[in-house]
């Protein structure tokens, strides 16, 4: 009997590997489909009664804080946009900009001067750049230093970006939460973005699933809720209470993600977090998310350095930090969030798979016997619904957010998403250890921001400005 192993067979014990952990990761998703389904989890809708209700509650007062690193550009429109959309008083936009980016400070001062109740000004103690969690930590720390001296206390403190566009009623729904949770992140999404930017309609359809369906399970199974780094309002307790456990930052520095770290740190700290994810309806009976939105990155480098810095400090730092800690369902969503390079991996394995495939047909080779095993074809069927199911599962996702135009272009949105998390776990993974071998701390990569075409443009007389300077 020949027990010989030969090129046959290493082809075969290699397939069988790809699909298995294929089925292994299907499952995973599958998971999380099944308990939205059972759980009939979806956004929360309310009516107009209800935000009346809302806006009846006291408002709380909220420090909104943006760090901003060559932001001149956006800044002035972000802010005149936002300020006049939002339907709520008692906030004040805190602009972090730095003493060596002199365009970003002349254009945050001349906001100020503008807005006098509005917005203010936080010169870093150190020149730029730095980090966003070294910009946001002096931020919390002047506003609170400030606090006595101006006789005004901050009861939330808000994260945003100089790209966001916020809802009109974000605040008031921050403000009616904050009695329920310290943590408080409402869904982030992506503004429409024209068919043909692939890249682009790549972060429509992943924040569409994943603030639609992923964190509300999250949420349901008691895990931590991560932040996404903007739309993320924390109660004055828990930025003290982190500040007093990591030497005077509420934010950690020494990782790319320290959005992502504050989030899961929230819960063992006994703070309470939640996710709102809702829908306010009209009097026509048309649903509108209340969501923080923006543009991400539409060229290809730009969303692979982007995700490089996600996967670098979420799945590299994220278990040098946090490690495994928590309950068995913390553990659980901490190895789905980290799981980017091993998905990655499968991705190219997958394909050379195919590949291999696809030439063996071409040549006209005979396929190995053991692929005909009822138990491979049924692996194999397995992975062909789940993939099948996935894609069905994000159009739905993206018809939600987005409408069904945007839908139709999930599948091949899909193959364009594999191909940026394959080259951004690479650049992750090789950043990663050069750091450990020079001993420096990976650099923060700043993504270049743009706002609505219209948002924010200036008018020739602004209401705002004329009731601002009347008080």
């Amino acid at each position: 009997m020949d027990t010989s192993f030969g090129l046959e067979d290493l082809f075969v014990l290699f397939t069988v590997a790809v699909i298995v952990a294929t089925c292994i990761f299907t499952f995973d998703d599958l998971f999380i489909d099944a308990v939205a389904f059972i759980r009939k989890l979806k956004p929360k809708v309310i009516s107009q009664a209800v935000l009346a209700r809302m806006k009846r509650t006291q408002q709380k007062k909220i420090a909104i804080m943006i760090a901003n690193w060559k932001e001149a550009e956006v800044l002035g429109p972000m802010i005149r946009g936002n300020i006049r959309g939002l339907d709520y008083d008692n906030y004040t936009f805190f602009l972090g900009v730095y003493p060596n980016d002199t365009a970003t400070w002349e254009e945050a001062s001349r906001l100020e001067k503008l807005y006098p109740h509005k917005v203010v000004v936080i010169v870093n103690s150190s020149p730029g750049p730095t980090s966003k969690g070294q910009m946001l930590n002096e931020i919390a720390r002047q506003v609170l230093a400030s606090e006595e001296s101006i006789r005004n206390r901050y009861d939330l403190f808000l994260m945003q970006d100089s790209e966001d566009v916020l809802h009109k009623h974000s605040l008031t729904l921050m403000n009616y939460y904050s009695h329920e949770a310290h943590f408080i992140q409402i869904p982030v999404f992506s503004f429409d973005v024209p068919k043909t930017s692939l890249v682009g309609g790549v972060y429509i359809d992943e924040f569409s699933e994943a603030h639609t369906k992923d964190l509300l399970v999250r949420q349901d199974l008691g895990a931590a809720i991560p932040s996404a780094g903007v739309g993320t309002c924390m109660a004055r307790e828990l930025v003290v209470g982190m500040m007093l456990q990591q030497e005077g930052h509420f934010l950690k520095e020494d990782t790319l993600t320290e959005d992502y770290h504050l989030g899961v740190m929230a819960k063992p700290m006994g703070f309470r977090s939640q996710f709102v994810c809702t829908q306010i309806e009209n009097e026509k009976g048309e649903r509108e998310f209340i969501a923080t939105r923006e543009y991400f990155p539409a060229k290809f480098m730009a969303s692979v350095r982007q995700k490089s810095r996600w996967t670098l400090g979420i799945a590299y730092q994220g278990t040098e930090n946090i490690q495994w800690s928590g309950s068995l369902v913390d553990r659980y969503f901490l190895l789905r969030d980290r799981k980017g390079p091993m998905c990655s991996v499968l991705v190219v394995l997958a394909t050379i798979l195919f590949l291999s495939f696809v030439m063996i047909h071409a040549l006209g080779w005979a396929t190995p016997k053991a692929f005909s095993h009822p138990l491979i074809q049924a692996l194999v069927a397995v992975n062909i619904l789940g993939m099948t199911v996935r894609l069905l599962q994000r159009m739905l996702a993206v018809r939600r957010v987005n409408g069904w135009s945007q839908s139709a272009m999930v599948p091949l949105r899909w193959l364009v998403a594999n191909l940026i998390n394959v080259m951004a776990s690479y650049r992750a993974y090789t950043t990663y250890k050069e750091s450990q071998r020079t001993g420096t701390r990976p650099v923060w990569v700043k993504t270049d921001h743009t706002l609505p075409a219209h948002f924010g443009a200036p008018e020739a007389v602004d209401p705002v400005v004329v009731e601002a300077q009347s008080q």
